[in-house]
Order: C-alpha cells, then structure tokens, then sequence
C-alpha cells in the first residue's frame, strides 16, 4: 500500500474508531450504571409488569380477607407482612378507614388520586402518573399504590448520564490516543524509514562515495525518488570520472605542450649558439644553421596554430559552416586537389568511383582538414618508401560511411581506441618531433563529433590501419 493510500486509510480509521468506540463505551457505561443504580432504561422504576404481579398477591390475600371476615388489625398485620417482604421498593399496600391511612406507608400516596379511588365500591384498578389497584372490603379500603416518582427518576437518570459520559470521554481519550500510536505506526514509520534511508544515501554521496546506490525495495512514493536519487549519483559518477579525466588531459596536455615547445626551442638555442660563436665559419654552414632554425620555428608555429585551434573547438567558438553537401563529391573534390601533393612527398591516394548521393550536414572545409591531418599521419607511419591509402564512400543505413586504408604498419590493437586522445602518440617517448604533436587527430575526431557523427580506427587486413568516418545522412531539402 502506498503512503497516499495509508494516509486516506489512517484520516477514516481516525474518526471512525474513535467514534465507534467512544459510543460503545457510552451505551455499554450507561447499561452498566443503570444496573448498578438499580435503573433499569428500558422500563422505569414502578413499572407494569412489578405491579401487576404485586397485585395478583395483593388480590389473594384481599379475597382471605373477605372469606374469613378478617377484622382491621389482622388486615394491618397482613398489609405490614406484605410491605417488609417488599422492603423499600414499589408498590406497597395501605390500609384506609374513613379517607384514612391506618398503616404505615413507606411512599407518601399521591392524595388526590387515592380520594378518587376510595370513593369507588368493590374492586378498581386505575394506571396514570400512578398505578392502584384498590377494593373495598366491609368499611375498610385495601388500595396497592405503586408511584412512578418523577422527581427520583431524573436524579437517577442524570447521574447515570453523568457517570456514564465521564467514563466515555475518558476512554474516548484513551482511543485516541492509542489509535494515533496505530496509524503512527501504519503510515509514519514507512515514512521514517524511506527518509532515513534517503539520509544515508545523501551522507554517502556527501562524503564521496559515489558508487553508493539505494536499495529501497518498496512500492510506494519514495520508490521513484530513490531511483531518482541512483540516477543522480550515477550522473554524479560519471561527471567525476568526467572531471578526472579533464584533469588528466590538461595535465597531459600541459606536458605535451612543454615538451613539443622545448624540442625545437633547444634546437633553435643550440644553432643561434653556434652561429654566435663562430662554428658555422663557412657561408654553407651559416645556411645550413638558418635553414634549420627556419624549419624548427615554422614546427613551433605549426604547434601554436595547431593548439589555437583545439582551444577554438574545446570552449565552442570555432566558426564553423554547416551545409548540406554530397559526401561522395566533396571528398572527390578533396582528394583531387591533395593527390600530386602527397604523391611527391610519397602517398599515393586512390580514390576511384566513389559514389555520389550520400548528403550529409557538415563544413565542408573543416572536411578537408579531418582528412588532411588522416593523410599526414598515414606519411608519417608508412612501412614502405611509397605509401598508398584507399579513400571509399558508402551508405550504412541512415549514415553515410567514409573509409581511408593505409598501407602502413598498423598500431597495436590496445592503442587504436587512443589514437584520437588528446596528445596520444604511438611512439611514446615522443623523441621524433617530426612525427606529429598529437593533437591532428584529436582535433579531427571533434570536428567529426560536431557534425554529429564518429570516428574510430582499426588495423586491416593484412597490414595498415583503417579510419573510419559515419556521419548522419541529411534529410532531403534540408539545408543549414
């Protein structure tokens, strides 16, 4: 049952079991007062059923009287037998003579109807305010009076009422206090127990431990919230791993950058020392020296160019020129330009019948320069004094796939998901600046994720490494 479910079920149960209780408990008081007190509800004191029975002994004894010719003091006798055997309850038997009571009578007679009753001959029962049964034996009245007493009625009443309603309020105050510890129980403790366990958790994640997770194991409100709060320490996670890893690139980054800066930097210090101190003594060495100094500072501007333009795309303000272009064609386009370039410098490309209608969304510069930074580094790695790299477009359902294949020695299968880190260089001493910064193929793999589409590389068959573009394919008609 759900906490909405227990709270609607507790706010009935708490009025209803108070008031069904506190009612029984008033009636139930009320029966047990009246009985104590000799009250009887139902049927007030001096009722019918007494009296008539009275009557039928009274009637006997009467008709003994009239048999034997009973005289008034044996009429007393019997009359004050009757009463004690009665004691003090109704009704009771008086003996009048001339209007006159002549025995003792434990309740007053209500005078008015006994002088209606005496002036009757024979035999006379009469119900009201008062029940009588009166007769007339010789000159002498025998009248059984039985009086309803009013005024004894509402004492007795109002103080059973009384007692009654001071049980009942105190008993209603016990249920309910014990029915609140009930429903406390029902509903409050769920709700402690899933707050508490939600406590933990914050404790957990506040003191670092991220991989904490929530066992709830309930169905109620708090079960969406707990899988909420698993979610958000998964996130949580994941954003460290995330800002660890930043760090960890930006402290390589910094030592990759110190370390290509200081490479032609203490080149260009070493040659400048020559020239100064005379070493380059011929105008052919003093050359040489210039040439050399010339080449290590174009590699320190190409490093300054190649990080100002990984800044650009890390902070998102690289201008880029999104549009709508045939894949097939715009790499035709590339590859034609760049073919007799890297041809002379010893890659051949081969891009033969590549297909056009693969539209994809992408700058189509920027194309250029993912795939020019691919062609470096295949130059770079080739195994042979010739290189060869195969460019191919095809469509892979809904993206569009470009393949470059070289012919070179390949990478280590545990090297080819780093290829596109930041830095990340096979030759990890990094003693061969000529071989790169690192950072071409970093910045291809952001230009690429950009466009919205990926890059990963793998080894061929039998020899080289194979780079793999997929880019979302561009609805008809659309154009950015």
């Amino acid at each position: 049952m759900n906490i909405k479910r227990r709270l609607f079920v507790s706010h009935i149960l708490m009025i209803v079991i108070p008031v069904a209780v506190s009612l029984a408990v008033f009636f139930g008081g009320l029966h047990v007062f009246a009985s104590l007190a000799g009250f009887d509800a139902a049927r007030p004191r001096g009722g019918a059923r007494p009296f008539m029975e009275a009557m039928q002994q009274a009637s006997d004894m009467m008709d003994r009287w009239e048999r034997d010719g009973a005289d008034i003091a044996a009429m007393m006798s019997d009359a004050a037998s009757f009463n004690a055997r009665r004691g003090d309850r109704e009704p009771v038997l008086l003996i009048y003579r001339d209007g006159t009571v002549v025995n003792e009578a434990v309740i007053p007679p209500d005078e008015d109807i006994i002088r209606a009753a005496l002036g009757t001959d024979g035999a006379a029962t009469i119900f009201g305010r008062t029940a009588i049964h009166v007769r007339k034996i010789g000159g002498v009245h025998a009248v059984l009076f039985e009086g309803l007493r009013l005024s004894e009625m509402r004492q007795s009443y109002s103080d059973v009422m009384f007692r009654g309603a001071v049980v009942s309020l105190i008993c209603s105050c016990v249920i309910i206090l014990l029915t609140n510890r009930f429903l406390t129980q029902f509903v409050f403790r769920r709700i402690i127990r899933a707050m508490d366990t939600l406590t933990q958790g914050v404790r957990q994640i506040r003191d670092g431990n991220l991989n904490f997770r929530i066992d709830y194991g309930g169905s109620d409100e708090f079960s969406p919230v707990c899988d909420d709060f698993n979610e958000m320490a998964g996130r949580l996670l994941s954003v460290e791993g995330a800002r660890q890893r930043g760090e960890q690139s930006r402290r390589e980054l910094i030592a990759g950058i110190s370390h290509d800066l200081r490479t032609p930097l203490t080149s260009i210090k070493a040659y400048v020392e020559g020239i100064e101190r005379g070493v380059a003594s011929t105008p052919e060495a003093h050359e040489r020296y210039m040439s050399t100094i010339r080449a290590k500072t174009d590699d320190l501007e190409h490093i300054i160019d190649t990080l100002f333009l990984f800044s650009k795309l890390d902070t998102g303000e690289f201008p880029y020129r999104i549009e709508r272009v045939d894949l097939g064609a715009v790499v035709s386009e590339i590859t034609d330009g760049l073919a007799e370039e890297y041809a002379a410098r010893g890659l051949e490309i081969s891009a033969n019948a590549i297909p056009s209608g693969a539209f994809v969304d992408i700058d189509a510069a920027q194309m250029r320069y993912v795939l020019t930074n691919i062609f470096e580094n295949s130059l770079k790695y080739k195994k042979n004094e010739v290189g060869h790299i195969d460019v191919s477009v095809t469509m892979e359902g809904e993206s569009a796939a470009l393949t470059l294949t070289d012919d070179g020695p390949g990478v280590p299968d545990e090297a080819a998901c780093k290829l596109f880190d930041l830095f990340y260089r096979i030759d990890g001493s990094r003693s061969n600046p000529s071989r790169g910064s690192g950072l071409g193929l970093a910045i291809a793999a952001k230009m690429v994720k950009h466009f919205g589409g990926s890059i990963e590389a793998k080894n061929a068959r039998p020899s080289g490494l194979s780079i793999i573009i997929r880019l979302p394919a561009s609805e008809a008609g659309v154009s950015i």
